[in-house]
């Protein structure tokens, strides 16, 4: 998720940067350290200069966003760019260019003072290391840090706005994905990034929910989960999610990390109960462990805390 946060003086801790020039973009007097390179100048340009010309709108999209930046579209697992998906696309997202200028505007606005509160409880967060790129993901996802460069966040407004709205919680969600970036600096990832077992995936979003809600204590289980339904039936599920889940915690698989992790239809149980289980996990040990500690553990022993607490939660 693309982060700005605010500064106590006049400095702004994200310096925007127009992605397809890689050119830093003045949003205020000073830059900060979080950069984030911001791809939705270009996006609204193609509207702008073609409204009407479909063709045209396509060409310019497919050349000023999608092929300067392949470090985000070149990833045929997650996004197919031939010219009729892309013409695709761009239809289905003309309605909904009022909500992402608004949350774009949104963004600009608020993220300041969300980095600079993430920072205060983080503060060994090195915001230097970190590059956030504001994005349309073709409506693919909301955001995401892609394991194979996991100080890279991609913030897709497209997303957001599709799936939660232009009033989504942007404390909610940033401190969410700050806290990501942050672990992965922490507590790095195993060197197999295609074979991460499942108690880390869930270990991972637990903690990041955990902590969106701590830094934003008027955040309810709904906003920190992104999902009011999850929140208000997945708690009667967790108990036997949890007895499941004992016995696939080291699974390493797509499919198995998606049953818990991923949204899903035609399911009795909520989907993304992994998120929630993550949470009450964090929940039950944050009392007495400080959330530097608990960022830190990892492997065999992070394995067997979790076990230890799925045994708790099953009762």
């Amino acid at each position: 998720m693309k982060k700005d946060t605010e500064t106590p003086c006049t400095r702004l801790p994200l310096t925007l940067v127009l992605a397809s020039a890689l050119v830093a973009v003045a949003v205020t007097a000073n830059a900060g350290l979080l950069k984030t390179f911001d791809l939705l100048p270009r996006f609204f340009h193609c509207f702008e200069v073609f409204p009407t010309d479909k063709q045209a709108r396509l060409g310019l999209f497919a050349e000023g966003v999608i092929r300067p930046n392949p470090e985000i579209y070149r990833r045929s697992d997650i996004f197919t760019t031939d010219p009729a998906t892309l013409g695709k696309y761009l239809d289905q997202v003309t309605p909904y260019l009022p909500a992402i200028r608004k949350i774009h505007g949104r963004f600009i606005n608020e993220s300041d003072s969300i980095e600079a509160s993430f920072s205060a409880h983080f503060p060994d967060f090195d915001r230097s290391r970190a590059k956030v790129y504001l994005m349309v993901s073709l409506f693919r996802f909301d955001g995401k840090i892609p394991h194979d460069n996991p100080s890279a966040l991609f913030l897709a407004l497209d997303g957001l706005v599709k799936f939660h709205g232009p009033n989504a919680r942007l404390d909610v969600i940033l401190s969410h994905e700050l806290f990501h970036l942050y672990h992965f600096q922490v507590n790095p990832l195993p060197a197999q990034i295609d074979k991460i077992p499942l108690y880390r995936q869930i270990w991972q979003e637990g903690l990041a929910t955990y902590v969106s809600g701590s830094l934003n204590p008027g955040a309810s289980l709904a906003d920190v989960l992104l999902d009011p339904q999850l929140a208000r039936d997945g708690p009667k599920y967790v108990p036997a999610v949890a007895r499941t889940l004992l016995t696939q915690l080291e699974a390493a698989d797509d499919e198995t990390a998606a049953r818990y992790l991923c949204y899903r239809r035609g399911s009795q149980t909520p989907s993304r109960m992994g998120y929630l289980v993550g949470y009450d996990i964090v929940a039950h040990l944050a009392p007495t462990r400080s959330l530097k500690d608990l960022s830190r553990i990892r492997g065999r022993r992070l394995l067997h805390l979790i076990k230890d607490e799925m045994r708790i939660l099953c009762k």
